[in-house]
């Protein structure tokens, strides 16, 4: 009676659970959505029929609170456990609503997301004493629910005589009954059964648990989809303290095999005894062995130390090296720590820095260094592992009292050890004082040379269509009266005119390029502007062009600007190129600067044309002005951006313009883009 009492606030508090569950239904849920499951009728805690004739247990509770969270409406389908098999196999039925894993069913069943770990066990009868692992089941009786796994794990026996029933509860009877010498089923179940019937004192348990294994809801391959929704499920109510109310309802406390007897007490204690006896006697042995080992281990701690110092020797050396190397070096070295203290430095750092001795151990923010090298990036470079090229910045020394400007170049690494951690900082500098004054000498010497070819230039340039206007002019009283004169001078003075005028707007140009506006536009887009403009002269020609120009290759310039340059590149390369030439344009990133080529396969420059392309009135077409390329140079240096060239003579040149990029992209964003052709 007690235990039917107790069902029965099972039942009521499963109920109770359902209905607070089903209080937070969401609105969306679908009604009418139904799901057939099937279930053991008769495999408690997990699912049963319940004294009051309602199907219960831990598996339909949890597929309540599936259908809750999903919004399925599920009928439940109890059938004998094989029957249920049968069921699902033969499509009656969706799926099996609580199910062990086995790689045998596997490859028949889906699973899904675990929610439980299922074990076997042997259960015997208490006077029992020859059975105590699956091994010793062999030539016996063994009573087992049709189609339960632990046929599975027993097929390797095959001497066991297996007795199957319809349910765990027939299988355990016959145990009870003497019918057979072992019942192997699900551990929780039988001593379900056991304590249900007050039989728990007939009846132990015995060896480890068999083969625990998820446990889950099962499916055919056919309706995997529905695992889909279930998985989801399953994981919310274990997020949202659902499942731990419904496991601490059936699984509060379990049934444990009643106190072991007298008799097997005192064989317990008979080898107890046995085996404390072998215990002291391997600790006598092993401390016997322990001293020889303790003996053998200070000789090779004696070895390990003497190897210690012969590598203290080493790094001392090698220390001494590293600085003879810094001390060898042309440029200015100091390294730090990873706390910013300087650990070493090199005699012309301290010759320069004119101090009395190396600034070993000292933090940098406190010596002469910290007036020409920026704390923030030596910070930058140790916290993020930045790098500082080339910089330069002017720093007045003072000398006896005197001041004097220098320019010190610098350049500051990171130190990585094998890990990859940052460990110190690098820095070398040089004064580069005497270099700069050299190298404004050697610009002011150059500007002076450029002055003096542009104006020869000019000259020559201004003089050919001054000539013919002079002689036009000159002929123009004694020819007035002839027709074809008067027309020949009204078309050609003209032209010269507007040949002057012409070439003073491009030298306007040259020298005042108008400020830039930059914009940002996608290189591909431009690049098929500029095509579209020179397609006459490509069809002239019948040239083929191929563009691998990135989608993501965006560029931040002057657009009208930066189309006149690829305009000047494009129609210099297809001038160069004979007939059936090939023209190829790629773009890629480099940094912060989108990356254009153009590839011909004309006919090349020389060593020397290549150093002065860029000059003005320099060309080497026959009626060129040489202006063109000039200003191309002078609108990417206006745009923050270069040009370099590649050229062999008879092979083609290849002209690689930079440009900035917008300050989002970001570096390796892109490659070669896929090819289009013209």
């Amino acid at each position: 009676m007690l235990h039917l009492k107790k069902a029965g606030i099972g039942v009521l508090a499963g109920l109770l659970l359902l209905l607070l569950m089903g209080m937070t239904v969401p609105s969306e849920v679908q009604q009418d959505k139904v799901i057939r499951i099937a279930g053991d009728n008769n495999f408690p805690p997990f699912e049963y029929f319940g004294s009051s004739g309602v199907f219960s247990g831990f598996n339909v509770d949890i597929m309540n609170a599936i259908s809750i969270e999903t919004g399925m409406r599920i009928e439940f389908v109890p059938l004998p456990w094989n029957e249920a098999l049968e069921a699902l196999r033969d499509g009656q039925v969706d799926a099996i609503q609580g199910m062990k894993y086995s790689p045998a069913r596997d490859k028949v069943y889906d699973f899904s997301t675990p929610y439980f770990l299922s074990s076997q066990g042997i259960f015997v009868r208490k006077e029992n004493m020859h059975i105590f692992e699956l091994g010793d089941l062999n030539g016996r009786k063994v009573s087992i629910q049709k189609g339960d796994i632990a046929i599975d794990q027993l097929r390797d026996h095959r001497l066991i005589q297996f007795i199957e029933t319809d349910s765990q509860e027939e299988a355990v009877q016959l145990l009870l009954d003497g019918q057979v010498d072992a019942f192997v089923g699900n551990r929780i179940t039988g001593q379900y059964f056991l304590q249900k019937n007050n039989q728990q004192g007939q009846i132990k348990i015995v060896g480890d648990p068999i083969n625990p294994t998820d446990y889950g809801v099962a499916v055919l391959p056919k309706n995997a989809p529905l695992l889909t929704e279930i998985n989801k499920a399953i994981s919310k109510i274990k997020q949202n303290g659902t499942y731990d109310k419904i496991e601490r309802k059936w699984f509060g406390e379990y049934i444990m095999p009643s106190t072991l007897n007298m008799e097997r007490l005192r064989l317990y204690l008979e080898w107890g005894s046995g085996i404390g006896l072998l215990i002291v006697m391997g600790i006598l042995w092993w401390n016997r062995m322990l001293k020889r080992e303790v003996k053998r281990r200070t000789a090779q701690i004696h070895t390990i130390n003497r190897q210690l110092e012969e590598k203290m020797t080493l790094l001392e050396e090698n220390v001494q090296f590293q600085q003879q190397l810094l001390n060898s070096t042309y440029s200015f070295y100091v390294t730090l720590n990873q706390s910013g203290k300087i650990f070493l430095m090199n005699s012309k750092a301290v010759h320069f820095l004119q101090v009395k001795h190396p600034l070993i151990g000292m933090p940098m923010n406190g010596t002469i260094l910290a007036e020409f090298i920026p704390e923030s990036q030596v910070d930058d470079v140790l916290r993020e592992g930045s790098t500082y090229l080339e910089q330069e910045i002017i720093w007045e020394q003072h000398v006896d009292g005197q001041a004097k400007q220098l320019v010190i170049r610098y350049n500051i690494f990171p130190i990585f050890n094998k890990a990859k951690e940052i460990t110190g900082v690098i820095i070398n500098f040089q004064d580069v004082t005497k270099q700069k004054d050299m190298d404004k000498k050697l610009e002011s010497e150059h500007r002076l040379r450029s002055l003096g070819q542009l104006i020869l230039g000019i000259a020559h340039e201004i003089r050919n269509p001054l000539t013919s206007i002079l002689t036009y002019t000159q002929l123009l009283p004694t020819k007035f009266d002839n027709p074809k004169f008067r027309d020949f001078f009204a078309q050609q003075v003209p032209n010269e005119i507007l040949r002057l005028n012409d070439l003073v707007n491009d030298l306007l140009e040259y020298a005042r390029p108008k400020p830039p506006n930059p914009s940002r536009f996608r290189a591909d887009e431009l690049m098929e502007a500029v095509l579209a403009l020179c397609s006459q002269k490509i069809k002239e020609k019948n040239i083929r062009v191929t563009t691998s120009l990135p989608s993501k290759l965006c560029i931040v310039a002057d657009v009208n600007q930066t189309k006149q340059i690829w305009i000047n590149i494009v129609l210099n390369a297809i001038e160069s190129m004979d007939e059936q030439g090939k023209l190829d344009i790629r773009g890629y990133f480099e940094g912060q600067m989108g990356v254009i080529e153009v590839a011909d396969n004309g006919h090349g420059m020389s060593p020397e044309d290549k150093y002065r392309i860029f000059e003005p009135f320099f060309s080497t077409k026959a009626n060129g002005v040489g202006l063109g390329l000039s200003i191309t140079y002078q609108l990417l240096k206006e745009n923050g951006g270069t040009i370099d060239l590649t050229s062999q003579l008879g092979h083609g040149t290849t002209m690689i313009i930079r440009l900035p990029m917008p300050q989002d992209e970001r570096e390796g964003g892109g490659s070669f883009a896929p090819s289009i052709r013209y």
